[in-house]
């Protein structure tokens, strides 16, 4: 099936949400942590960390006449120490496992400023189609789309490899998977590993690398 079919497909069929906030996809266990960091530098020397934390708050969302309630974590994006985007990002797990991704609130800063909320989108508002962030069981050649929002973005994300063995941030971890992420208007390609029962260990953006600090269960 190739990636528009696929895609259809998806959009089609609606999933039901008996637990949506209850997040616990092996590759993707967002309701396991309460927080985590990633630090990496770009390729200029940059020094990036990101800090995801799960707020105790959901939000709600109507899916063909279900109501459901989102899980959001706060993803706030700092270079050499300076806070530059500070957003939050909403998903909900499928019955079927599937992780959906709804959308996200994007505050851009510069020079401790919100100047512009580019990259802002929501499912219902911007887009009828619902993001797939990640899928139950990935195998390599499986594909789907995170972001399909027209005149904003689009996200085409495809498995790469399975069963790697990687060590990031001073830790060894198997049965990682590889994926791959085309996105657009900007035409760019990132690389992210997922590691079963913690999620994103590593990710390879055009311009740099960063790795999986840790995560706190509380």
């Amino acid at each position: 099936m190739n990636l528009a079919a696929a895609a259809l497909a998806l959009a089609s069929a609606v999933p039901g949400f008996s637990a949506p906030t209850t997040i616990d996809n092996p590759y993707l266990p967002l309701s396991k942590w309460k927080s985590c960091e990633l630090r990496g530098r770009q390729d200029d020397g940059t020094r990036e960390r990101n800090t995801l934390m799960r707020l105790k708050r959901t939000r709600a969302f109507s899916v063909d006449g279900q109501r459901v309630e989102t899980l959001i974590i706060r993803d706030r994006a700092y270079e050499d120490g300076r806070l530059v985007e500070d957003t939050l990002d909403y998903f909900a797990l499928a019955d079927d496992g599937t992780v959906h991704y709804f959308g996200e609130h994007v505050d851009n800063i510069r020079r401790g400023r919100i100047v512009d909320h580019h990259g802002s989108w929501l499912y219902g508002r911007n887009t009828d189609v619902l993001g797939v962030i990640m899928p139950p069981n990935p195998q390599v050649g499986d594909q789907w789309r995170s972001e399909d929002v027209p005149g904003i973005t689009t996200e085409s994300d495809r498995v790469e490899e399975t069963g790697l063995r990687v060590r990031a941030g001073g830790r060894l971890y198997a049965n990682v998977i590889r994926t791959q992420e085309f996105i657009q208007p900007e035409g760019e390609e990132e690389y992210k590993l997922y590691a079963p029962g913690v999620g994103l260990i590593t990710e390879y953006p055009p311009d740099g690398r960063a790795v999986l600090h840790h995560c706190s269960l509380r």
